[in-house]
């Protein structure tokens, strides 16, 4: 893992139509199509999430975006793009076939880079299948399609190669049997892994493809005579979240990291329950928190044993302790209530999303925390495991998208322009930052001091004051 310290990305890169937004990190290169692309690194210490914009210089006479460009995977300063546009109108259905990719190196010794990647056609392969593993300054782009039960297809691009090659892959041994029972109509949940995210274990050489209930198939990219995956399961507790696991979409509560040469888990399970009728503010589902709990793992073996996993923290929501003057201006926000009759705190909060820290030994997670269910004002928040403390919180307009879909995720990033001033925001530098969304413009952060304090950024030079947008997403019931 290079050095550097960790921020949020968005997954959703967004579309500039200003002409001055660059910095140290903005590198340029064409489409397909001619039309040059200028692609931008604005990097904020979390909980804010950094974002990649992406700008058309020069876009030919009729082109549009056919869609927000989509950031595939991103491991230290590299980032694999997807981004579709052509001749207007958009078509109903844009395929992948009409996507470009590309290469973005945020930093390096010669400066950043935007490189045009040749077209995998016929290959078309979803985004969640997606990976890359940095090797100095070349990288290996790779790829896990499932052909059947135990066998899949893998795809690579080398950079010193320049092309695709593809072979045929299979998994080192069978599936380990779950703590509990499939549900018997689960016909996918018997014979699919279902691709949730990938991650990279750069110093071991390894891909990781991760379903976050039936576990990482792991492939080393460094060895040209493997044809194995071997498959490293994840914890799943019997009758653990309600007696919905392997069901429901695990997105929302569970995630992935790497750290080191480790793999780092967390999982958040909601206890409530659901009441008739809807909620007459948000329209959707009437549904009562009584709390959340959040545990993290740590696997330094990853042998595929289940027991490699050791269980680090255990903290419930009503454990969890909030500097007096955050809670003073979150109930001013009415984001908490001390009100007898209507009280609500932290445990009562709809919470989703945990993601862990790639910086204090893992021992931070970042969570998205609302009101209600499908409210339109987010907030994320930090959580201290080791202190069971929320470390800081960031208030964020969530306009766009109450979608399932993880919209952020942690990435290292190895340059000093985001490591300035310690890597973590302690509690006593908080600033509640409220972000307002506008489609198709320019989109900056508008800073309500609420707690009396400064939030010390780790923006690049450049970065306006205000501090960059960002948008982030709930997600639905199972």
């Amino acid at each position: 893992m290079a050095s550097g310290c960790c921020v949020l990305v968005d997954s959703g890169a967004y579309i500039d139509d200003t002409n001055d937004s660059t910095n140290d990190s903005t590198a340029r290169d064409f489409t397909t199509t001619g039309n040059q692309m200028m692609v931008s690194l604005w990097p904020a210490q979390p909980p804010i999430p950094s974002r990649l914009s992406v700008h058309c210089k020069r876009m030919r006479l009729g082109h549009v975006f056919f869609q927000e460009p989509k950031i595939l995977c991103a491991v230290d300063c590299f980032f694999v793009l997807r981004i579709a546009m052509g001749r207007s109108p958009p078509p109903i259905n844009i395929t992948k076939k009409m996507s470009d990719y590309f290469i973005y190196q945020s930093a390096s010794s010669t400066g950043p880079s935007l490189k045009l990647l040749p077209h995998p056609h016929p290959h078309l392969f979803t985004d969640n299948e997606v990976g890359v593993l940095p090797r100095g300054n070349e990288f290996t782009i790779a790829v896990l399609s499932q052909t059947s039960y135990y066998n899949f297809v893998l795809y690579l691009f080398k950079s010193e190669d320049w092309y695709w090659t593809s072979k045929k892959v299979l998994v080192d041994s069978p599936r380990l049997p779950f703590p509990m029972p499939l549900p018997p109509d689960d016909v996918l949940g018997h014979f699919q892994h279902h691709g949730n995210s990938v991650i990279t274990i750069g110093s071991r050489g390894l891909v990781g493809w991760v379903d976050l209930w039936h576990g990482i198939l792991l492939y080393d990219v460094l060895r040209d005579d493997n044809d194995k995956v071997r498959l490293v399961p994840l914890p799943v507790r019997l009758g653990s979240h309600g007696g919905y696991a392997l069901v429901c979409c695990p997105k929302p509560y569970r995630s992935v990291a790497v750290l080191g040469d480790c793999l780092k888990f967390v999982e958040l399970e909601v206890s409530g329950d659901r009441l008739p009728g809807k909620d007459p503010e948000t329209r959707g589902p009437n549904i009562r928190i009584d709390d959340w709990a959040l545990t993290t793992y740590t696997n330094c073996n990853i042998t595929g044993d289940p027991d490699d996993w050791i269980i680090d923290f255990t903290v419930k929501a009503s454990a969890i302790r909030i500097d007096t003057a955050m809670r003073s201006g979150l109930v001013r926000c009415g984001m908490l209530r001390k009100s007898e009759a209507a009280e609500r705190n932290l445990q009562n909060l709809w919470t989703c999303q945990p993601v862990l820290s790639l910086n204090d030994q893992g021992t931070v997670v970042y969570l998205i925390t609302r009101v209600k269910f499908r409210h339109p004002k987010a907030w994320l928040l930090a959580v201290d495991m080791a202190n069971k403390q929320v470390r800081a919180m960031a208030k964020i307009e969530a306009e766009r998208s109450t979608a399932l879909s993880l919209k952020y995720f942690p990435c290292r990033i190895s340059s000093p322009a985001t490591c300035l001033n310690g890597t973590t925001m302690p509690v006593e530098y908080m600033t509640i930052v409220q972000c307002h969304v506008r489609t198709g413009q320019k989109r900056y952060c508008s800073r309500e001091h609420m707690v009396g304090v400064h939030l010390r950024t780790n923006h690049w030079n450049e970065m306006p004051q205000e501090g960059h947008s960002h948008e982030i997403s709930g997600f639905a019931l199972p």
